[in-house]
Order: structure tokens, then C-alpha cells, then sequence
């Protein structure tokens, strides 16, 4: 496979012994809408060409694509959920108005306890109150034709001053009272409408979880997912496609290379277990090279294994939807179902699917992953989002997580839409003593941030690690740059090192709550946190914490003397877990760029333990 540019076309050329046959061109704002192409494997972009390639060699078949493409999702009782808050309509270009469905997903709060009783989340008295709405389509922006959105809500919330996120969309709401409506010429958009009404609150406390002032949470709340025109799908005269039903069987779905789910309503649980293929839980295991595909319309409940931890070159595409709402989030039990919605192996690809509703982490691969234009869903205190291993690149997906978003693992994160719920950090240094870091960080959007308090693992970036931890040799600094948090925080940087390490026992040096966990670093092992570059990062409002007042912004390190709590290393007095080399350049908080003049506004920064803290 060849790809050149010429005169601002794309050109897709497959080669063979005898010549060379242009197949395809793409305009290259089509290419801009799929970035990931460039980085798939072979075989994903044979799919793609496969939909596209037609007639005899030198020919060019344009397949005909639709300027909007919306879905019929199955909503019989116990099927997707339509929205009991919210009606959306659309027109194409001034054409006439259309309804189309809006899905919902209601808060999900049980939890096994470790007696194996059911109990609930934290925060479940407010997150129980609320809804998530949601609308996916597609659009071919390409054509010239604009979409105008309309939103009517259903329990007639009525505002004068609508709420469009991202504000960096430049959307403007037009109309009033319980119905708006905005227009957008642009796909790769997840776009969030907040009815400022004194009904569609949630109010928390001061003092819950740590919160220093109230935070109004929205009650029900909605999305607008728009994906560009879907360009990698499966083509059965090309592949071995198994379509996906009650009946089919375990040596067809084992031997196919696409397992094909069309529109409809799935319970791969209640459906049967298919030997090795689908466990009696719903767990549909793929192997090396699978791949599983989502059409827009269908509906999944169950969740995806690999086969081995070494599989490669899985994929989970398509528009449709996959949820684990079925499932108990279990935190203390070491033998619970599962760990992670979606599991898969190195150099998976994700693209356009909606997974949601986890009772656990959300999709988690290992090296050289590729996720465009997914989005993600969760409620739990425990539903990390996107989880890939080193090297793996995350575009254009909209994510709604109750967790850690991703881990430092060398990423590439760009265009993305982020709504943190109430735990969790954007971006984790991790738990434990693995030297990770090096990820970038690109034109983040953070709407409606929930965080009440900074607790141990909040914040644009933080630290939790061991004091054994160190930044990977020899890896690029971690940048964040280019990050708008829209809302109130009580703030955004916590690095230090794991809050455990308080619990120790001076005279034993151990953690009497959890010997095993925490263990502390011999002097040859003894690490340090850093090498971060935070650049064009703008905060509307940082109000602190219940116990830190603004100054919630923490950086710090750790140092034997006048510890009295954890030694950082056994018989060695001097030693310090050091955090150091981070700059902060052109860094706003309620318009006021962040100096080291006026940063103990904000910033607690420990002056013992930290070196090469920067503000330019």
C-alpha cells in the first residue's frame, strides 16, 4: 500500500508483481478527518479500500455517501433506553425538520461490598439523580450543506443563557425557553447543551468529598455526538464476515475474521455461552487479527476479551453501541468478572464505537493502539476510560470518565472532548513504581468538570507513585498544551508521591493497613517525579478545596527528615523523592497568566523537596 499527495489529493495506490493501480483519491480534508490511517496496519486499509475500489484498474468509483446519516435503534423494554428528558431535531440545509431518536443512559451506582453484600458508590445520593442523553449521527460536511440542531426538553427547562460546549466550537445558541438550536458545518464535533435552569441541578454540598464551596453538577444531562463519514467497514466479498445472531455458532464466530453485529438488540449474556468463544457471563473473546464490528443501530450488552495478552491487530469498529450496564461493579474482589470492558492485544484499532456504562475500567489494549472518534461512558468510581500501553495515539473521541482518563504511556492525544465526573485525573502518573511518562497532550477540551476536591488522584496531571517511580529514560518530556477547562476546579496539578506512605509505621516502616502495597525504595532504587511541560493551559475558575483554600495546586515531593511517619529509605537520612524540572508557560486561571510572582496564589510548592518549578 502507497499513499501520495498530489495537486491537494490524496492518492491511494496498491501495488502488485505487474504494476502499479491508482484505486482511490480523497480530498484532504478527508484525510484530516481520519488521521489514523496513516498509522493502521496494512489490513485495516485494505477494509477501507475495499469499500471504495471498484470496476477495472485506473477506474474511480465514488460511492455515494449521505450528508447525514442518523440510526433506528431498537428501544423495546429492556433495549435501548430513549430519552425521557429531551426531543432533537435536525434539517439539512434549510430542508425540512426531522426528529431523530435520542438515547439515555441512566447512573449506575450498586457496588459489591467485600462482604458481598450490595452497597453503593460515592457521591451515589447525587450521581442517581442524574441522566445522560445522547444523540449519535454522521456527517459529510464535504457536500456544503449545514446541520441546524434543535433541542426541546421534554421537562420544560427554560433558560435565557443555553450553555454550548466546547466553547472553542464557537457555537452560538439561537432561540430560548425549553428549546435551542445551533448550527455546525464541521464533523469530529461532541458538542454538550446545558439548560441553565435551577431544575436541571444538581447541587453538592460543601464538605462533600472534601468540596470548599458548592458545586452545581447538571441533573440531566446531553450530547450531540457528530462523527465524520464512516470510511473503515467490513466487505464480505473480501473477508470472512460471520453476522453476529442467537445462533450462530462457536467455529463460525472462531473463524471469522469480522464478527458483524447489524442493527438491533443483543444480550450476548442471555443469548448462550458459545463454547470458547462467548463465556456464560456474555464475554465475546477475540483473537489475533479479529475484529468486531458495530454497525450503527445496534445495540450490544456484554463485553470483549482477547485471547492472549500478546494478540495483535484486534479491532472494535463501527456506530454502534456496546454497554456493560448488565454488570456489577465488584472493587474488592480479587476474583471479579471482569477488569476492563474491552480487552485487547497490541496494535488494536477502535473507531467510532460508543462504549459505556463499564462496571469497571473502560477499554484497555496493550502497545501501539489506535482509538478515532469513540466515545466513552462512564458512572462508577472506578471507570477509568481509554487505558492502551505505550505509543498508542487517541484522536478526535469524546470521553466521559469517573477515572483515571489515560495513563502516561507515551500517548498522543489530540482533539478530544473531555467531561471529568467526580474522580479521577485527565492524565495519571500511575499508583505503583512503573516509569512511565512522555505524552502529549493537544487541544483538550474539559467541559463541566466535576471534581470536588483534589483527594490524591484529581487534577489535569497527578501523581500517586511509589518512591521508586521515575520518568522513563531516555523519553520525551510530557507536555499538556493547549487545554481549556471550562467551569470551576479546585484546581489542576497534583504531583507527589503516593498518600499511602502515611499510613506507615515509624518504628517498623511498614503500612499496617497494607504491608504488601506500598514498599519502600532501597537507596539504588530511590526515583524521582517530573520533566512536564504545561503550555496554553486556561482554567476559568480554580476555588480550591475545603482544607486548602485556592492553594490547591500541589507540588511536592518527600524527605526523610522531619518525617515522622515514612522514611523514604531505610537508614539513610538524607534521602529525598524529588519533583522537579516542570514549566508552566502562559498558564491562565480566571484570565490572570500564572507567574512566579503571583503563583502561591494558586500553588502550594514545597520548597525543600521540589527543584526547577517554572513559570514563563
Amino acid at each position: 500500500m502507497r499513499v501520495y499527495l498530489e495537486y491537494g489529493l490524496l492518492f491511494l495506490y496498491k501495488t502488485n508483481k505487474n504494476n502499479i493501480m491508482r484505486i482511490h483519491k480523497l480530498n484532504i480534508l478527508t484525510l484530516l478527518a481520519v488521521p489514523f490511517f496513516l498509522g493502521c496496519n496494512d489490513s485495516l486499509i485494505d477494509d477501507y479500500i475495499s469499500t471504495i475500489e471498484g470496476g477495472q484498474a485506473g477506474e474511480e468509483e465514488k460511492v455515494p455517501v449521505e450528508v447525514l446519516t442518523t440510526y433506528e435503534w431498537p428501544t423495546e423494554q429492556g433495549q435501548a433506553k430513549l430519552s425521557e428528558h429531551y426531543k432533537v431535531f435536525v434539517t439539512v440545509d434549510g430542508e425540512e425538520e426531522k426528529e431523530i431518536q435520542v438515547l439515555q443512559s441512566d447512573p449506575i451506582v450498586e457496588k459489591e461490598m467485600p462482604n458481598g453484600s450490595i452497597g453503593e458508590d460515592l457521591q451515589a445520593a447525587y450521581t442517581k439523580q442524574r441522566s445522560f442523553s445522547f444523540v449519535p449521527v454522521t456527517y459529510d460536511p464535504s457536500q456544503d450543506k449545514k446541520l441546524t440542531f434543535r433541542i426541546e426538553s421534554i421537562d420544560g427547562y427554560s433558560s435565557d443563557n443555553v450553555q454550548i460546549s466546547p466553547k472553542s466550537y464557537n457555537l452560538s445558541a439561537q432561540g430560548s425557553g425549553a428549546s435551542v438550536s445551533f448550527t455546525v458545518d464541521a464533523a469530529n464535533k461532541y458538542i454538550a447543551v446545558n439548560f441553565d435552569d435551577p431544575r436541571n441541578i444538581v447541587t453538592v454540598p460543601v464538605g462533600q468529598g472534601g468540596a470548599g464551596t458548592p458545586f452545581d453538577w447538571i441533573k440531566d444531562m446531553i450530547c450531540i455526538f457528530i462523527d465524520p463519514v464512516e470510511t473503515l467497514k467490513p466487505n464480505p466479498a473480501r473477508q470472512s464476515v460471520v453476522y453476529y445472531s442467537k445462533e450462530v455458532s462457536e467455529s463460525d464466530l472462531a473463524n471469522a475474521e469480522v464478527i458483524y453485529f447489524k442493527p438491533g438488540y443483543y444480550n450476548l449474556k442471555t443469548d448462550g455461552a458459545r463454547g470458547s468463544m462467548i463465556n456464560e457471563h456474555g464475554g465475546l473473546t477475540i483473537t489475533a487479527n479479529q475484529k468486531i464490528y458495530i454497525e450503527g443501530g445496534a445495540f450490544v450488552e456484554g463485553y470483549v476479551l482477547r485471547r492472549n495478552y500478546g494478540d495483535s491487530n484486534q479491532a472494535v469498529y463501527g456506530r454502534g453501541i456496546l454497554s456493560g450496564r448488565q454488570y456489577r461493579w465488584q472493587p474488592s474482589n480479587p476474583d471479579r468478572l471482569m477488569g476492563q470492558l474491552i480487552q485487547a492485544g497490541n496494535n488494536a484499532v477502535f473507531d467510532g464505537v460508543i462504549v459505556m456504562e463499564s462496571p469497571h475500567h473502560g477499554i484497555v489494549p496493550t502497545d501501539n493502539a489506535t482509538f478515532t472518534n469513540v466515545k466513552f461512558l462512564g458512572w462508577h468510581c472506578n471507570n477509568d476510560g481509554l487505558r492502551p500501553g505505550l505509543n498508542s495515539k487517541i484522536y478526535n473521541c469524546f470521553i466521559r470518565a469517573c477515572d483515571d482518563f489515560f495513563y502516561n504511556y507515551t500517548l498522543d492525544v489530540k482533539d478530544c472532548v473531555l467531561w471529568p465526573a467526580f474522580n479521577g485525573s485527565i492524565l495519571t502518573n500511575g499508583w505503583q513504581y512503573f516509569d512511565i511518562g512522555g505524552s502529549v497532550l493537544d487541544n483538550i477540551d474539559i467541559i463541566f468538570p466535576e471534581w470536588l476536591s483534589m483527594g490524591n488522584n484529581k487534577g489535569l496531571i497527578m501523581s500517586q507513585n511509589e518512591y521508586a517511580y521515575n520518568p522513563p529514560v531516555g523519553a520525551p518530556t510530557t507536555v499538556l498544551r493547549n487545554i481549556r477547562f471550562e467551569g470551576k476546579i479546585p484546581g489542576f496539578v497534583n504531583l507527589k508521591p503516593n498518600s499511602d506512605y502515611a499510613n506507615y509505621n515509624p518504628s517498623t516502616g511498614v503500612n499496617p493497613n497494607e504491608p504488601a502495597k506500598i514498599p519502600l525504595a532501597s537507596k539504588s532504587e530511590l526515583g524521582w517525579m517530573g520533566d512536564i511541560l504545561l503550555e496554553n493551559v486556561s482554567v476559568e475558575e480554580q476555588v480550591g478545596d475545603r482544607s486548602n483554600g485556592m492553594k490547591t495546586n500541589l507540588i511536592t515531593g518527600a524527605k526523610t527528615v522531619g518525617n515522622t511517619n515514612a522514611p523514604i529509605v531505610k537508614n539513610d537520612p538524607t534521602a529525598i523523592w524529588w519533583v522537579k524540572d516542570i514549566t508552566f508557560r502562559n498558564v491562565t486561571i480566571g484570565g490572570v497568566k500564572i507567574t512566579n510572582e503571583n503563583k502561591d496564589t494558586w500553588f502550594r510548592i514545597d520548597a525543600t523537596t521540589t527543584q526547577n518549578i517554572v513559570f514563563e
